[in-house]
């Protein structure tokens, strides 16, 4: 049996992204400083925009009790040299957002899109 060919999946949910991105999504990756190993000093702030859309979280995370109703749930299209950590955290209209839970879709392999839950109460940067 031939694997199934995610890298059309991901050029796919690319396009939609990007056609149908709202507002100003960034994600910021912090990058472990650059000193030495017993003092790296502080991280480093990387910000990257994101093609993505925005909604309120599904039922089933609330549910499962991962985050609150006024959270948000945040589908980006995938970027190239990033991987995603909770240390991380996104801006979404000039408001930053901490990272609960981070999701690449499909779980395992080539990555299609990502999902990430964040906190609603956003803060003005």
């Amino acid at each position: 049996m031939t694997a199934f060919d995610y890298s059309r999946s991901k050029a796919t949910a690319t396009r939609l992204l990007t056609r149908f991105a709202q507002g100003t999504i960034t994600i910021v990756v912090m990058t472990p400083g650059t000193g030495p190993s017993y003092d790296p000093g502080p991280p480093v702030p990387t910000p990257t925009t994101l093609s993505a859309t925005v909604k309120g979280v599904s039922k089933q995370y609330v549910d499962a009790g991962l985050v609150t109703g006024s959270d948000l749930q945040v589908t980006a299209a995938v970027v190239a040299g990033i991987d995603p950590d909770l240390a991380d955290y996104l801006m979404i209209d000039g408001n930053r957002r901490d990272i609960v839970k981070f999701m690449p879709i499909p779980s395992a392999g080539t990555a299609a899109a990502w999902v990430f839950l964040v906190k609603g109460d956003g803060v003005a940067a």
